[in-house]
């Protein structure tokens, strides 16, 4: 059987306390939530928009089983048709509108898991998927939603057999050979005017250690913290060593799935 990822469980599903919490973060009435846009879209677009909203506002509660199948596929036939505008050229060149659509046809895809009662775990990627690709609608809806179904996942077991309170060593890159002429300076805690008359204003290269050991994200950090508060949420994960690489990639996994491949494993 496939694992689930840590701090994510597939069998987490959503209620009709979930859904009435999600759907208080839309307006209150269909007219209300206005599908604007930044920009021109095609003319296909806006009917699917407009029959999205309408099974959202179409009955009272909860929408039933067939109008959550409906609105699910029109989740995805928006996430698929502006999928394609938005890798159809450089991402400067693409118009908000497009990223907004595809916003959309996420939100409406991750309402419709909601409404279904299906997993929890496929709703959070929507929304992520919609914040890392989309652009913000209805006051960033998508991040207020991912807040509150984060709020009811339980909370996952790391799948490791190191302790529970042991942190992961991660060794440092090599560090790169320089010269002795080009060797530089090393401070510890200098104050603030010893660095700024010295360095700062001079322009003049340092390097400063010491300086932040005393943070509480040097200390305190665990690989079941990370996993408790972030092991659903979808990010980029940049793949190799450095860009020139001809191995370099960049893909989408959970923070989850990375910790279990590239931390836990090594």
């Amino acid at each position: 059987a496939a694992m689930a990822a840590p701090g994510c469980a597939q069998g987490a599903a959503a209620g009709p306390a979930l859904w009435a919490e999600a759907r208080a973060l839309l307006p209150g009435s269909e007219e209300a939530l206005t599908l604007s846009l930044s920009g021109d879209v095609d003319g296909c677009v806006l009917p699917l928009l407009l029959r999205a909203r309408g099974l959202l506002y179409g009955e009272a509660g909860r929408p039933c089983a067939a109008a959550a199948a409906a609105l699910r596929r029109l989740g995805d036939v928006l996430r698929d048709y502006s999928w394609e505008r938005l890798n159809a050229g450089p991402w400067r060149e693409i118009s908000k509108a497009w990223r907004q659509v595809y916003a959309y046809g996420c939100l409406f895809g991750a309402l419709a898991e909601i409404a279904a009662g299906r997993p929890l775990a496929p709703a959070v990627r929507l929304c992520d998927m919609g914040l890392l690709m989309g652009a913000s609608v209805l006051d960033n809806v998508l991040a207020r939603l991912v807040r509150v179904l984060q709020d009811h996942l339980p909370r996952g077991e790391r799948p490791a057999a190191r302790g529970s309170n042991e942190r992961v060593r991660i060794d440092p890159p090599p560090v790169p050979v320089v010269q002795p002429e080009e060797a530089l300076p090393h401070l510890r805690c200098p104050s603030l005017e010893h660095f700024r008359d010295n360095y700062l204003i001079p322009q003049k290269p340092v390097v400063l250690e010491g300086i932040s050991d005393h943070w509480p994200c040097m200390k305190k950090w665990s690989v079941d913290y990370l996993c408790a508060v972030a092991g659903c949420r979808t990010v980029p994960v940049e793949l190799g060593t450095r860009y020139t690489d001809e191995e370099w990639s960049q893909q989408l996994m959970t923070v989850g799935d990375f910790i279990r491949h590239y931390i836990l494993s090594e």
